[in-house]
């Protein structure tokens, strides 16, 4: 590996603090929306049923609580992710730099309930198989892009598109036109 800092590297694109901010703010109130109805089942669970009747082939009591307590977990991992989200989104030295010796990029990445970590990524242009443009989409309707960085060895970096703020194709394009500059 190369050191990224020490070779005549340059800025492809600028990190994208405000992204991720809006993306950590969405997830917290979506968050928060799920708590609610978890709430509402945890307290109707052994509160709302009390003079009830039962007949035998209803739900037992207990499973509102539980049902409850699972969707309060969702809730606590998706806004504790958001809170994270927000946090990592005032990260330091975050670069997607360039240039003839290869490819570096610093950025967050999410762990659990809030957690992120900075990862750095090093490639000489050798080590690079491919540049691909790839779209996430479900019943054909996009819902995220990233750039996958295609390796020799057979590994795959992917780098999410709300992290920079260029487009996933203008990325590849600006890539591909300085990989083909050196002439690897």
């Amino acid at each position: 590996m190369f050191d990224a800092r020490q070779s005549n590297m340059q800025d492809v694109t600028t990190y994208a603090p405000v992204r991720i901010a809006l993306l950590g703010i969405l997830r917290v109130i979506f968050g928060l929306l799920v708590a609610v109805p978890a709430g509402l089942l945890i307290w109707i669970g052994p509160n709302g049923e009390a003079g009830a009747t039962r007949n035998p082939g209803d739900m037992p009591p207990w499973w509102l609580f539980l049902v409850g307590l699972v969707l309060g977990l969702v809730a606590f991992s998706i806004t504790t992710g958001g809170l994270g989200r927000l946090v990592s989104a005032f990260a330091r030295d975050c670069y997607f730099r360039a240039g003839p010796d290869g490819l570096a990029i610093r950025l967050p990445v999410q762990g659990w309930f809030g957690r992120f970590r900075l990862t750095e990524y090093n490639f000489q242009w050798s080590e690079i198989k491919q540049l691909v443009h790839f779209t996430h989409s479900v019943n054909l309707i996009p819902i995220s892009r990233e750039l996958r960085i295609e390796l020799v060895e057979g590994k795959t970096v992917a780098i999410q598109r709300h992290y920079f703020s260029a487009s996933v194709k203008s990325l590849q394009q600006q890539l591909l036109t300085i990989r083909a500059s050196v002439g690897k």
